[in-house]
Formats: C-alpha cells, structure tokens, sequence
C-alpha cells in the first residue's frame, strides 16, 4: 500500500502582513542574530596536558577553550573573524559555569 507523503506548505503559515505586525512590536534592544557563513568543525586530538592547560586558561578568563585557540591562531597572523573570537555561550550557561 502507498503512503501519502507529508505536505510542503504549512496551512497556518502566516502570510506578510501578519509577519509586518509582528516585526512591528519586535524589540529593538534585541541585538540581531549571528549568522556565520561557511563554518566547518574540526577535531584535533591533543595531550592531556595541553588540554588541561586549555581549561585552566579558559576558566581564569570566564571563557572557552575555542576563544583561547582562535585567539591564539589571529595572534600567529591567521585572519579570524570577530564573532569566532567571542564567547558566545547563553549568557545562563556562562553564569552556571562561573557561579
């Protein structure tokens, strides 16, 4: 027996002046989201000791391991985008792990 395939168009899909309401009562102290093009992930193994060394680092600064390697690679003259030099962690998460 067939199956019905699910459908593409969502049926309480708003159309655009209900989206232009909407952005109308937006808050604009909300910064606008980051979106990165072309990002890939990478696994590097490493010792022990230099990843310790890594969290060390990082927790004295409130940081993450990534902020200290990118900030480590723009110091040896590789172009690193702003947004990879930032900790951008929810700001909750960040507390938890200071706190």
């Amino acid at each position: 027996m067939a199956r019905t395939l699910k459908t593409l168009v969502q049926p309480n899909r708003p159309d655009a002046a209900a989206l232009r309401a909407l952005a109308a009562t937006a808050d604009p102290s909300i910064p606008p989201a980051v979106m990165p093009t072309g990002t890939e992930m990478i696994n590097v193994r490493l010792s022990s000791g230099l990843v310790d060394e890594l969290d060390a680092a990082a927790d004295a600064e409130g940081t993450t391991r990534k902020v200290i390697i990118t900030r480590a690679l723009a110091t040896a003259g590789f172009h690193v985008p702003a947004h990879d030099l930032e900790d951008r962690r929810p700001k909750k998460r960040r507390r938890g792990i200071a706190a």
